[in-house]
């Protein structure tokens, strides 16, 4: 089964009285283990594609399926306990805390409910992924201290911390300069091949794009191009495919 199902979904927003309509009816699926990029001009919906993925956003109709559970009447609490057990997010302005250094950033989603990591292993598991991601002299600074690149490499491992079986990445290399970017996008591409966490991107950096195994590339909330693995992929709408509800 795929990790990701959207069926016919659809959003709409309102300003005043009037439907704007953000996602037009759109399906799609995304297999475990895949690093995705979600593409398309400023207004494309892509944005809105990762919020309802992310479970931050709702449709207005249609289903997404996560992990093969239905989230369609989770009520709030049901969803964000969800959403920590089963996703982590990286965002183009890091959202760190300043007061606390690398490694308390990295533990921080750790202390916010249960997870998959037993408590007896929360210290090796942040020091490897500490090691992971090249900060291993720099476990005690706070994000003052760091560079844009450190800092969103410290962003990196904190969404790995909860061992995630999905990453979504809104422009994680949006406020980076471009030989940044590039080392951020290669990490993130490591991480992927060792650990198999789906990485899914809403983007415009052509890198990520360029090196994605399923790219998703929409217009005007509608999907323009859909290929895995250098091959077309048919859309799917309300399949027979048994899920959880």
């Amino acid at each position: 089964m795929p990790i990701i199902q959207l069926r016919s979904v659809k959003k709409d927003y309102f300003l005043g009285k009037v439907i704007v309509p953000a996602v037009k009816g759109i399906s799609f699926s995304i297999e475990r283990g895949d690093f995705v990029s979600i593409a398309g001009p400023s207004g494309s919906g892509k944005s809105t594609i990762l919020n309802m993925i992310g479970l931050i956003d709702t449709p207005t109709s249609g289903e997404v399926i996560i992990d093969g559970k239905n989230t369609k009447g989770l009520s709030d609490q049901e969803l964000t306990r969800f959403r920590h057990e089963v996703l982590g997010f990286i965002f183009q302005s890091f959202n760190l805390i300043p007061v606390l250094n690398v490694w308390e950033n990295i533990e921080f989603p750790l202390l916010l409910g249960k997870t998959r990591v037993p408590k007896n292993e929360w210290k090796s598991w942040i020091d490897f992924l500490i090691g992971e991601v090249g900060l291993g002299d720099w476990r005690a600074h706070k994000p003052n201290e760091l560079s844009g690149g450190q800092r969103q490499r410290v962003a990196i491992a904190r969404a790995l911390v909860t061992k995630p079986s999905i990453v979504l990445a809104d422009e994680p290399t949006a406020n980076l300069d471009s030989a940044t970017g590039e080392q951020i996008i290669d990490l993130m591409k490591k991480i992927n091949r060792e650990i198999q966490t789906t990485f899914i991107f809403s983007t415009h950096d052509a890198k990520i794009v360029n090196i994605a195994d399923h790219i998703i590339r929409l217009r005007d909330g509608t999907i323009i191009e859909n290929r895995r693995n250098g091959e077309d992929v048919a859309e799917e709408g309300a399949v027979d495919t048994p899920v959880e509800d």
